[in-house]
């Protein structure tokens, strides 16, 4: 059984060069959890500014793993599948009246 996030990519970058000087880009979402009321916000990684996705929802698979004896959770919008529903976030479209 398989589980997935909804993450919601927001567009918000912050780049620059690491100690290494290797560059990296850092993007902010908002990841939508089960049983919690409220999307969490988070920053992702991208190794250079086009890698990061656009902004939009999207389906991302959760990868299980163990490092240094230690359950570990990860999910990678980079690889999400694009949903084609309007942001959580956003505020919902007013209807015309007239």
């Amino acid at each position: 059984m398989s589980m997935t996030l909804i993450v919601e990519v927001t567009g918000n970058t912050r780049s620059g060069t690491a100690k290494s000087g290797n560059p990296y880009c850092m993007f902010e979402a908002f990841v939508h959890l089960p049983n919690v009321p409220y999307p969490q916000k988070t920053m992702f990684y991208a190794s250079i500014a086009n890698e990061v996705p656009q902004v939009g929802m999207y389906e991302c698979d959760v990868v299980p793993d163990v490092r240094d004896g230690r359950l570990e959770f990860n999910c990678d919008p980079r690889q999400g599948r694009r949903k084609n529903t309007q942001p959580q976030s956003a505020p919902a479209p007013q209807a015309k009246v007239g």
